[in-house]
């Protein structure tokens, strides 16, 4: 089962040149003959931070565990590490609730992403509220895809994510202020989610030229 790994950091002030020529030319490429693949470069619009992530997809849990435990990717991080300040990582399993395709990469994007951990003793209740509320409200706004559910594992960031992608910013207020959307949100922060975070993300310029990840 494919999963993402999900790295966070803010560039050291000073570096931003060094930093955009070490992840084009040398990190993006290398990770990649690790058999991870870039598939996403955003930047925080609004929300907690560190403001860059970037997202590496793997074959499986197993062969990410293989990959980030060779000198040859600590050394690679470690450089990366010179350039940047609060760095972390996290990764991301599929939760099975929706269809499982292969993760693309989408430019020219933006992302509003949800955060939380389930109130104990749930999860029964939310899967039945995610297969039979949630997701068939989400469909039926035609301006928004649900493009991930996922676990976090490997990190105590949360234990969900929920990941919406729109290509018009200006719908991320659209769905904000729909009443069907706010209607299970409400349910879900009310019943089934604790620890409650959002953020939005905005798709980096020029994702997959020279300038991949270039603020």
């Amino acid at each position: 089962m494919p999963v993402l790994f999900i790295q966070n950091w803010d560039v050291v002030q000073g570096s931003e040149d060094e930093y955009a020529g070490f992840i084009t030319e040398t990190y993006i490429p290398k990770t990649t003959t690790m058999d991870l693949i870039s598939v996403g470069g955003y930047y925080v619009e609004m929300g907690f931070g560190p403001r860059i992530v970037a997202v590496l997809s793997a074959q499986n849990a197993s062969n990410l565990a293989r990959v980030i435990a060779t000198e040859r990717f600590r050394d690679l991080t470690a450089r990366l590490k010179t350039l940047v300040y609060d760095y972390g990582s996290y990764v991301l399993a599929p939760t099975g609730n929706l269809k499982s395709e292969k993760y693309v990469i989408q430019k020219q994007v933006w992302k509003f992403n949800q955060y939380y951990d389930l109130r104990s003793g749930t999860k029964k209740h939310y899967t039945d509220f995610v297969l039979n509320e949630h997701l068939p409200v989400m469909k039926m706004i035609d301006y928004v895809e649900v493009t991930g559910g996922w676990n976090v594992i490997f990190v105590d960031l949360c234990e969900i994510v929920i990941e919406f992608t729109f290509k018009d910013p200006l719908h991320i207020g659209r769905l904000l202020n729909d009443q069907d959307f706010r209607r299970v949100t409400e349910k879900l922060r009310r019943k089934y989610a604790v620890h409650y975070r959002s953020r939005i993300l905005r798709c980096t310029e020029r994702f997959g030229e020279n300038r991949w990840i270039r603020l």
